[in-house]
């Protein structure tokens, strides 16, 4: 997915923050996402409400917060 255009990969996209979790410069719609080092999916991303930044996760942490507009969700 990642050759032919379908999935980004977040190494790429953003700057690790921690284990599993990444900023994104930016949230291309109707794309998927993964780790490509770890060979995982992202299983989601959010928008936090307050500073705008966007996260990606390789867990759900991002869904059901209301402190963060879901984006992306596996």
């Amino acid at each position: 997915m990642l050759i032919n255009g379908e999935a980004l990969d977040v190494r790429r996209e953003g700057t690790m923050i921690s284990e599993g979790v990444f900023e994104l410069r930016k949230f291309v719609p109707d794309k998927d996402y993964c780790d490509s080092v770890k060979e995982r999916w992202i299983e989601s991303i959010g928008r936090n409400v307050f500073d705008k930044r966007i996260m990606a996760a390789s867990d759900t942490r991002y869904y059901g917060d209301s402190n963060w507009e879901e984006l992306f969700l596996r």
